[in-house]
């Protein structure tokens, strides 16, 4: 690939990011969670995991996540964007 092919690339705005909990304080903690931005509006989110039971459209056993938790983030959460490489 050369450079002019590199530098063409669509520059893709960061629209947030969800981290699945591999330690969790307490079993009603979250299993996900993370921020989105929707309409330029950054928001946080909690979601618990879920299997399906086999009676709706997904197979028994399907790995799905129910969010709980969706309100606007305050100004002061960490950016990573923000930092300078």
């Amino acid at each position: 690939m050369s450079d002019t092919d590199e530098t063409a690339k669509k520059v893709r705005p960061d629209l947030g990011a969800a981290f699945i909990a591999t330690n969790k304080k307490s079993e009603k903690s979250y299993d996900m969670s993370g921020t989105i931005v929707v309409d330029g509006v950054k928001h946080r989110f909690g979601a618990y995991q879920q299997k399906a039971k086999g009676t709706g459209k997904m197979p028994e056993g399907t790995v799905f996540y129910t969010f709980f938790r969706v309100e606007k983030a305050d100004d002061t959460s960490f950016n990573p964007s923000e930092l300078e490489a």
